[in-house]
């Protein structure tokens, strides 16, 4: 099944509500193979539910109407933004570790 939140985006309201349904069936019968002990995978079904709750959330963000805002702020966030070098910080530290061993050095 899908995993992410972008591959339910372009869905309408009836596609989010049959995948949810099916999504109810799959993890019904993962329990129940889980209880009987025919299956082991723990992981499949914490999938399934992730996936259920996204698109629930989906469904009530078309109620609300507030759907296309959401997908925009989804875009957004996921526009890469730079990052600070790592080094910058560790210079600016070992610069200062060094600036105090001299004041007190100086100091003496």
């Amino acid at each position: 099944m899908a995993g992410r939140m972008e591959d339910f985006l372009p869905m309408n309201r009836n596609e989010l509500e049959i995948q949810a349904h099916e999504l109810g069936e799959q993890i019904f019968r993962l329990r129940f193979q889980l209880t009987t002990g025919q299956s082991e995978s723990v992981k499949k079904l914490r999938e399934a539910r992730r996936d259920l709750a996204r698109i629930k959330t989906l469904v009530r963000q078309h109620e609300l109407g507030i759907h296309a805002a959401a997908a925009k702020e989804g875009e957004a966030a996921h526009a890469k933004k730079p990052k600070k070098a790592a080094s910058d910080k560790r210079g600016a530290k070992k610069h200062s570790v060094k600036e105090s061993k001299e004041a007190k050095d100086s100091k003496e």
